[in-house]
């Protein structure tokens, strides 16, 4: 690590909701424990901590304990008023000299709340344009009052830079894994996320439906959803009447989100992911750490910059047909999923590992204290 850090800076990871398993909240999760060798960390949630995800004891997890609950955009912006007010306390009286803020409603809250001569930074969590047309005015509005922005992809890249005092692209990271051996895998094409539109699965079931009859030894397993806030029931209804309409009765299952997500990445053979947008998936990251093949739709950003087209899985146009045809060859082929099993795994611990993320941000940290006031 080249960073020189004489005394530890009080760094706090600022994220809306620590109770729900989701990428973002491993994202938070990590960067409090992987960075304590060079800071003093905590995670500082928003909402009350009931039941947080991820929770190790040597992390130290705190909360604004601000219930958020808003039907309408004065009780939400109230509720964004409590939440800073109660931010700036607690910075001030922890000495907090750093705030990494997730997701664009906590860094926008964070840039107004926060006072010097703390640095702020908003991390992105997603695509750009995924923000609503109120969150991109406000997002103007606040960003620039931001010291840093990091984007996850070079392609949201300018865009963020055209709002923000200074941008760069900081990717997620995965711990190494062991793998299980291809032999020892189950015949599961794997998708993981929160049960709504977003997350695609109806793309998957159009697009594996013939994949799927013409083995019928494998299965798709859906893990995800299921917590406030990331299950949409009424396109749960409609996922539920397309396998009756598609015949797969049998040939889906849906599991709960867990923080135990390893243990299905090591049973399954393939990964699939039908996202419509996407920010940098966690998933697919994880997905190569476990040497899984991928087959991704390749929505507007993301995908393209982790899987490797013909190398280490398929991104697909919006096309079922030939997303359907790309699993299909996997299921069929043990040997390139092999090959594409140990390209994916090489290129994650080259990318996606620790030692290659860590220091971007000590860097960034270390240079925003370095600028002065």
């Amino acid at each position: 690590m080249s960073a020189v850090v004489h005394e530890k800076r009080r760094v706090a990871i600022l994220i809306n909701d620590m109770n729900a398993a989701g990428g973002i909240q491993r994202v938070a999760a990590n960067l409090v424990r992987d960075l304590q060798p060079w800071y003093r960390t905590m995670l500082l949630a928003v909402e009350p901590l009931r039941a947080p995800v991820f929770c190790e004891p040597e992390l130290d997890f705190r909360s604004l304990n601000c219930q958020r609950v808003s039907s309408s955009r004065l009780m939400l912006l109230r509720e964004l008023f409590v939440a800073g007010r109660r931010l700036r306390r607690f910075v001030v009286e922890k000495k907090i000299d750093t705030v990494l803020a997730i997701w664009y409603d906590m860094a926008s809250v964070a840039a107004f709340a926060v006072p010097r001569p703390v640095r702020k930074v908003g991390c992105e969590h997603m695509s750009y344009w995924q923000a609503t047309r109120t969150w991109r005015w406000i997002r103007s509005r606040s960003y620039p009052r931001l010291d840093a922005v990091v984007a996850l992809t070079v392609e949201d890249l300018p865009l963020l830079a055209g709002i923000s005092r200074s941008a760069r692209v900081i990717p997620n990271y995965v711990h190494a894994v062991q793998p299980a051996p291809m032999e020892r895998r189950e015949k599961i094409l794997l998708t993981v996320g929160h049960l709504e539109r977003r997350k695609g699965i109806d793309r998957l079931l159009w697009g594996l439906k013939q994949a799927l009859l013409d083995h019928p030894d494998w299965k798709l397993v859906v893990v995800g959803g299921g917590e406030k806030g990331h299950a949409d029931w009424n396109y749960l209804d409609y996922v539920s009447t397309l396998i009756q309409l598609l015949q797969l009765q049998g040939r889906v299952e849906f599991h709960p989100a867990t923080s135990r997500i390893d243990d299905w990445y090591r049973r399954a053979s393939i990964y699939v992911l039908g996202s419509r947008r996407e920010g940098l998936p966690m998933v697919l990251i994880e997905a190569k750490a476990h040497g899984l093949p991928i087959v991704s739709f390749d929505c507007p950003s993301g995908p393209k910059e982790i899987v490797r087209n013909g190398v280490d899985g398929y991104l697909i146009e919006n096309d079922s047909l030939e997303f359907g045809e790309a699993a299909g060859a996997l299921m069929s082929d043990a040997d390139l999923r092999r090959r594409m099993s140990a390209a994916a795994l090489e290129d994650a611990r080259l990318r996606f590992s620790p030692a290659s993320i860590l220091p971007q941000w000590c860097e960034l940290i270390e240079s925003l204290h370095e600028r002065g006031n």
